[in-house]
């Protein structure tokens, strides 16, 4: 097709979509608030109607309440998606926390294909 501009996925790491709240502050030290729309070993899209300027660091707590976890991690503005978020690349990237959220949230995904394919077998 021509005239069609595709945008080749740049990233390192494989990402992981799901809904987690995260909370930030900005450079006047008010604490906002986005959902994380993924996540991998090297950073996360934190959606939100108040993103950071590209370049700004920045610090955030990530509420995975339903894994009973709460991750602190640290990194910067990567990109920026008005109306819709900001990419944030760790500077940890060896995120202990991290890690064990995305083997859990693996796990998870394995039980419910289980369950699915054992469904599916029982019709």
């Amino acid at each position: 097709m021509y005239g069609v501009d595709v945008k080749k996925d740049k990233r390192r790491h494989s990402r992981k979509l799901f809904r987690i709240e995260a909370r930030y502050q900005d450079s006047h030290g008010r604490v906002l608030k986005g959902t994380v729309r993924n996540l991998s070993l090297g950073g996360v899209f934190i959606e939100t109607h108040h993103p950071l300027e590209k370049g700004d660091s920045l610090h955030a707590t990530l509420d995975a309440h339903d894994l009973g976890k709460v991750i602190d991690v640290s990194g910067k503005v990567v990109r920026i998606e008005w109306n819709k978020g900001m990419a944030i690349e760790f500077d940890d990237q060896n995120n202990r926390d991290v890690k064990l959220l995305l083997s859990s949230l693996r796990k998870l995904d394995q039980a419910s294909l289980l369950a699915l394919s054992r469904s599916a077998q029982g019709d």
